[in-house]
């Protein structure tokens, strides 16, 4: 186990169990998932880095959120899973400027689909959009009225 510390935040991370989840774990195969595998790594080198300090592979998102837009797809979050446990404060936050983008990247103790076993923390990135790059036809976008903010909105706003 190795501690690691980001400003307030204190973490106890098991980088070897962390590095051998990600050797197993199984990857969604839907188009938009293998557009985010095949460029985010030479991407965002910077969380790439920040990701490996955890053991945690870049390319192997437990969760993505995403929406088709135009010619690109907005992933809204892509989630990663760390074993190990946050030991002081719940979250901790930080931006990161990088592949021409702005990220705000969140690791906090909260739940996400995943095949984890033990304790673990999520790390989150948010707001990464991508170009199309598979060499298959772009996945039809659904109309904006019935997009995913929109579904959102629905289940709050009153009938």
């Amino acid at each position: 186990d190795m501690l690691i510390k980001k400003q307030d935040c204190t973490m106890d991370i098991d980088i070897k169990k962390t590095k051998e989840y990600y050797q197993t774990h199984s990857l969604c195969d839907c188009p938009c998932c293998r557009n985010y595998y095949a460029q985010v790594k030479q991407r965002f080198q910077l969380v790439d880095e920040l990701l490996s300090d955890f053991g945690v592979s870049i390319e192997c998102p437990d969760e993505l959120g995403s929406v088709e837009l135009q010619d690109e797809i907005q992933y809204i979050l892509a989630s990663y899973t760390v074993c190990g446990k946050i030991l002081e404060l719940d979250k901790y936050e930080i931006d990161i400027n990088d592949g021409g983008l702005f990220l705000n990247i969140v690791i906090g103790d909260y739940y996400i689909p995943n095949e984890q076993k033990t304790d673990y923390f999520v790390v989150t990135i948010y707001n990464i959009n991508l170009p199309w790059v598979l060499n298959e036809p772009f996945p039809t976008s659904v109309p904006y009225k019935n997009s995913f903010f929109n579904k959102i909105k629905s289940l709050f706003s009153k009938k």
